[in-house]
């Protein structure tokens, strides 16, 4: 757990031997995704020096996977803010985390104004900030200001080029733990899913429900597919499982609940991974599965390094909701190279 006006400093040189470096991004699960290509940054231009995560204690085991940082911290931000139930211990815990190892550098992705502080708490010699706010600089050595027509992952790069690092290639790629994908692998046959057969992978919902598109019109095009022996695997959290009981009665395989790495490696499994802007479709686009996003236009996230898998409404303004079937069956047959005629209505 630690975090970062404008004092200028010096930009460190690649090889520079930072001693302890402490990377800051607290939330979302794409958002954690997302740091994924600075945190490399980091690495290859500090070879030897300690990388630190601070997160939320959700996300430690999906940075864990990342394996580029040496230690993960984790702050419960809720705990954190209820200071007579917890939340003295918890900064108190904090404090000593951020204060005891004397970091060299602070890299805080957050921008929050809590974070920005804790960076200052640090009194790390070097303080990188990608604010959101002007008034938030005071607590970096440098700050930049965080480009919002920018995809998430070129911001960060953006702070750490313009804070002297050599961020190029941009690594954006995550290696499946090995025992996730045997997971996966098991549950994939238990669901009955052939491996001759093409899968296509279905994260019906996001946690804004003004990005999902109707769960009917997901059931609709499953049974399409279904009909032309295109599998089909419906993914989510723990949460959706309920809200996924008419693709459950309707025989789909459900893999709703399972942990973020092993749904990841199911959906890396199949053939096709769609839904909308979500961690997971993020994260399986790092590591190497062929998504399809769903999404509204003009819309800054999209899967890395392929802005052309999006599918957006015809007309501007429109809501995701507003895609056509035609359009969304369309883009998976041109992917797995299926003719449309095959299908039926």
């Amino acid at each position: 757990m630690r975090q970062g006006a404008e004092t200028r400093c010096s930009p460190s040189p690649k090889g520079h031997s930072q001693k302890n470096i402490l990377l800051i991004r607290w939330k979302a699960i794409g958002d954690v995704v997302f740091t994924l290509p600075a945190l490399r940054c980091l690495r290859s231009n500090f070879p030897d020096s300690r990388i630190t995560y601070l997160t939320s204690p959700e996300f430690a085991s999906l940075i864990r996977s990342f394996a580029v940082a040496d230690e993960i911290l984790t702050v419960d931000r809720a705990r954190l803010k209820r200071f007579h139930n917890g939340g003295l211990t918890e900064l108190v815990n904090l404090w000593r985390a951020i204060s005891g190892p004397h970091y060299d550098l602070v890299v805080d992705l957050q921008g929050y104004g809590e974070t920005a502080w804790l960076s200052w708490l640090t009194r790390a010699p070097e303080r990188w900030g990608l604010i959101h706010r002007p008034s938030r600089a005071w607590a970096y050595t440098r700050a930049v200001r965080r480009d919002d027509k920018a995809h998430a992952v070129d911001a960060d790069l953006k702070c750490l080029a313009e804070c002297g690092l050599e961020t190029t290639p941009v690594e954006n790629f995550f290696e499946l733990p090995s025992e996730k994908q045997i997971a996966a692998e098991k549950l994939f046959s238990e669901f009955g899913l052939k491996p001759e057969h093409p899968t296509v992978f279905i994260q019906p919902f996001t946690s804004t429900p003004d990005k999902d598109w109707p769960l009917e019109r997901w059931l609709a095009l499953g049974r399409r597919l279904r009909d032309s022996e295109i599998q089909i695997l419906f993914g989510g959290g723990p949460a959706d499982r309920a809200r996924l009981g008419p693709a459950i009665s309707e025989n789909f395989p459900v893999a709703a609940g399972t942990d973020l790495l092993t749904s990841c490696s199911l959906a890396a499994r199949c053939a096709v991974v769609i839904g909308s802007d979500t961690g997971l479709l993020h994260l399986a686009n790092a590591a190497g599965c062929r998504v399809v996003m769903m999404s509204h236009l003009n819309a800054k996230e999209y899967p890395y390094g392929h802005p052309d898998r999006v599918l957006t409404p015809r007309q501007a303004g429109l809501s995701v909701s507003a895609i056509e079937m035609e359009t969304v069956l369309a883009e998976i047959l041109r992917v797995l190279g299926t003719k449309p005629t095959v299908l039926r209505t």
